[in-house]
């Protein structure tokens, strides 16, 4: 990834960028107006930062775009693995009913033009997914429960199922989010892993340093493969080097901060063709 041509507190995929029919972007923390340890980019309306400020945030992030907040779709995650599509219907709900509708999904799908799908992190994994062929979109929040219930590849049938997507058709970004180093797990979430199918022998992927030690495990790279298992190219998929835990002047991090952390966003958007 490297930075934003136009913001430079904003990152962008290579590969993405590339694909002049998209926009897309991942934010840092910086460039915004939350303070202490929310400072300062923070989007992450579920924190303890001021909603004043969150709200801000995302007015800026929205003005960079020339667009309005209600064009950015940020569901309520809660690390679970249900898909949405964002069609017409959901779009003909009041705000009420969208902001329900929007409670427990960590993956958005869409052919819609003109709106950004977007997955809110601080460790865990951001996926974005472009179907040039068919023209859609997806938004993925990728943490190790969502990725031990496979919601890469439910995103990816989802896609399928709606918009007859195939994964050979896909080029996608694996964002920022805590690398194997910093990311500590203990035997019962290795053990869900194996449980599922997943191979988690290849040290690439997990490891420990002795028998006694808390297992370390590589989301990006897990979510990585299972992009290639699932059918999309090893040339379509760019998956970023960059740590959220280490990043301190970069990045939020749950890890790192407890429960006092902002929020990035992590967005894709097809171009009107005005645009």
């Amino acid at each position: 990834m490297r930075p934003h041509s136009q913001y430079r507190n904003l990152l962008q995929f290579d590969l993405l960028s590339e694909e002049k029919e998209i926009v897309h972007f991942s934010t840092t923390r910086t460039g915004g107006v939350s303070n202490g340890t929310y400072a300062s980019f923070n989007m992450g309306n579920f924190s303890d930062d001021n909603p004043l400020n969150i709200y801000e945030n995302r007015q800026i992030l929205s003005r960079m775009f020339y667009m309005s907040m209600d064009q950015f779709i940020i569901p309520h995650q809660t690390h679970g693995t249900r898909v949405l599509p964002i069609d017409d219907s959901f779009f003909a709900l009041d705000h009420a009913a969208s902001i329900e509708t929007m409670y427990g999904v960590d993956a958005t799908i869409s052919q819609k033009r003109g709106v950004f799908l977007c997955a809110t992190t601080a460790d865990c994994i951001p996926i974005i997914l472009y179907d040039k062929q068919r023209e859609a979109i997806a938004a993925i929040h990728a943490g190790w429960k969502g990725t031990v219930g496979r919601i890469v590849e439910k995103t990816i049938e989802e896609m399928r199922r709606h918009y007859s997507s195939s994964p050979a058709d896909i080029v996608a970004g694996i964002g920022p989010g805590i690398s194997m180093t910093h990311y500590e797990v203990g035997d019962e979430v290795v053990d869900a892993f194996i449980r599922e199918g997943f191979d988690l022998s290849d040290k690439e992927v997990a490891f420990r340093k002795n028998p006694a030690s808390r297992w370390h495990i590589d989301l990006k790279e897990i979510n990585k493969r299972e992009l290639l298992r699932l059918g999309v190219f090893g040339k379509n998929i760019e998956k970023s080097d960059l740590c959220t835990f280490e990043r301190e002047e970069l990045f939020f991090s749950a890890r790192r901060q407890t429960e006092h952390s902002g929020r990035m966003l992590t967005g894709i958007m097809m171009k009107n063709h005005s645009v």
